[in-house]
């Protein structure tokens, strides 16, 4: 027998004033075929973990290449988005924490804002999946209990992706030319008022820059044409209003920026390949097989 013993006290990486809590744990497979697309948490953070397969993440427009073993850390208030003509057998966990706190970083983030949020796991990957994968068997099994051992779980979770960011710690290499602030001088814009009857000429009326230049630069900066952008944004919130209120399908329309319902059904189809209703129903008949 070869016993290990602790050999020193530590300070919690977590505010004594909070406790972190996890919101929900998810499986995703390869064979799912319906991209969860552009969308943002404001109280929450994200961890994604690369079970197999390759493919591409989009945080905060930045096009980030992704495989097996990997973690990709989304903050709360970060925009992220889905590229699926880029995975090739993307398998993938996702969990939701919300109550972070850590010092020196916002509020339900894990890093701070100008760290690279691909981190590799290697040797630790292992141990990773596992605990992951026991948070959503755990909370598939709906058992009593289950919710206590998923919280250390989680806390277990968070220390190692902790050590892990602070072993491979990269910094972004910003560009803060002309063209890149005012690119995202154009996506602040876009993002307060996706909601709105927005057109390219009234963007461009409000920020006294022509059309044809302000959609150079925002497709040069930001990777879409803003009318794609704001459909995009349109489409992910309305995603996650169909997953977590039970607002009308008619109701979200509008709350997303569609007064037409047809017109929402019909972007809805194209971008995320089944109606809102099927969506919906898909999700919900999901967690239904899990209880």
């Amino acid at each position: 027998m070869i016993q290990c013993f602790v050999k020193r006290e530590f300070v919690s990486s977590f505010s004594k004033n909070s406790t972190p809590k996890l919101r929900y744990v998810s499986r995703i497979n390869a064979t799912y075929k319906y991209p969860r697309i552009m969308h943002g948490h404001q109280d929450l953070l994200e961890l994604l973990f690369v079970r197999s397969g390759t493919g591409v993440y989009i945080i905060n427009e930045v096009r980030y290449p992704i495989q097996q073993g990997d973690m990709i850390i989304c903050n709360s208030g970060v925009l992220h988005d889905e590229a699926p003509e880029c995975n090739s057998e993307l398998n993938t966990y996702c969990c939701a924490i919300a109550g972070l706190e850590l010092e020196g970083i916002r509020k339900d983030c894990l890093i701070a804002d100008d760290i690279y949020p691909v981190v590799p796991c290697n040797e630790q990957a292992a141990a990773i999946e596992w605990i992951m994968g026991m948070m959503y068997t755990e909370l598939a099994a709906n058992k009593v209990g289950g919710e206590e051992c998923c919280h250390y779980l989680m806390l277990a979770l968070l220390s190692k992706v902790l050590q892990l960011v602070e072993d491979n710690k990269v910094f972004h290499d910003k560009k803060r030319d002309e063209i890149y602030l005012k690119g995202e001088m154009i996506k602040t814009y876009i993002d307060s008022r996706y909601d709105e009857a927005l057109s390219l000429q009234s963007i461009s009326r409000a920020l006294n820059i022509s059309p044809y230049y302000l959609a150079h630069i925002f497709k040069r900066t930001i990777g879409y044409s803003p009318m794609q952008y704001i459909t995009r944004r349109r489409i992910g919130e309305a995603q996650t209003l169909l997953i977590n209120t039970c607002y009308s399908v008619t109701q979200i329309a509008s709350m997303v920026g569609y007064d037409n319902i047809s017109h929402f059904n019909t972007m809805f189809l194209k971008y995320i390949g089944m109606s809102p209703r099927q969506y919906r129903n898909t999700y919900t008949n999901a967690k239904q097989e899990k209880r």
